[in-house]
């Protein structure tokens, strides 16, 4: 692919350069320069052909909205977030022992709340205040967390400085604390996502990391899989009313060997 682009652009360059000089009578003092120069923008053009792309992005007309696929940090995205939880929306990071200090919630808790376990807890409890409870573990059989569950899809309301982050309880944390989801429970889950979304976003852009990767144990769907899953389910609730009026997939850096950018640049394009 290098060899080809590279090779497509000298000959395009090369019968420029004799189009200028023929029609200007132009001599060069120092032909290597020219052809030196010629070759290195040939191979530029052609790294930048065949590399693969770093993001995607499709641009929408109806509805009105916009949707990219980037590589970068989830909290360095303007508008609001969605933020991955388990049903009894833990928060504990002590010791990686219930929640993992590599996860999305960490670092929600330490850019939203500063590392204030009890700030984020007390937010969580006002925001799940009207929510259904689906089950209360006992003590005994759940020694470490919190012991009430909520139903797989809850979407707790964050506010802070403006801006919100959707909790969404997407996985199941076992007594043993080991997080597991399915596809069908994260499919459940982004539905409720953009009708909560659409309820309290206020159209406002929304940034999102894939979820349902290696700490929820989806091991049956690959990093790329869950990403078309995420942009389907956008697209199948944007068909009905405008969710947001810019969805931005963020990929972690960890996660592109996994992911085929240009596939989902081509998949983009079939919504």
């Amino acid at each position: 692919m290098l060899l080809t682009h590279s090779l497509a652009a000298f000959g395009l360059l090369s019968g420029l350069v004799q189009l200028v000089v023929q029609l200007f009578s132009l001599t060069f003092s120092e032909p290597l320069l020219v052809i030196a120069f010629t070759v290195t923008l040939s191979v530029a053009w052609g790294l930048t052909q065949a590399l693969p792309p770093a993001s995607a992005a499709r641009s929408f007309g109806h509805p009105g909205m916009r949707v990219q696929v980037i590589v970068g940090d989830l909290f360095e995205q303007r508008g609001h977030i969605v933020v991955g939880f388990t049903d009894t929306f833990d928060t504990c990071v002590a010791d990686d022992l219930v929640i993992s200090r590599s996860s999305v919630q960490a670092q929600l808790l330490q850019h939203w709340y500063a590392g204030s376990q009890e700030d984020l807890d007390d937010a969580l409890t006002a925001a799940l205040e009207r929510s259904e409870v689906e089950a209360v573990e006992s003590r005994a059989d759940k020694p470490h967390g919190k012991l009430e569950r909520y139903p797989v899809g809850t979407v707790a309301v964050l506010s802070r400085n403006g801006r919100k982050a959707f909790g969404l309880a997407y996985s199941r944390l076992g007594n043993s604390l080991v997080a597991e989801s399915s596809a069908e429970k994260i499919w459940v889950s982004l539905c409720r996502l953009w009708e909560a979304v659409y309820e309290h976003g206020h159209r406002e852009p929304l940034a999102l990391p894939i979820i349902g990767g290696a700490l929820a144990r989806v091991d049956t769907l690959s990093q790329e899989n869950l990403l078309k899953m995420i942009l389907l389910s956008f697209a199948a609730a944007s068909r009905a009313r405008v969710v947001t009026r810019e969805l931005t997939v963020v990929i972690h850096p960890t996660a592109l060997h996994d992911i085929n950018v240009l596939e989902i640049r081509h998949f983009l394009m079939t919504l």
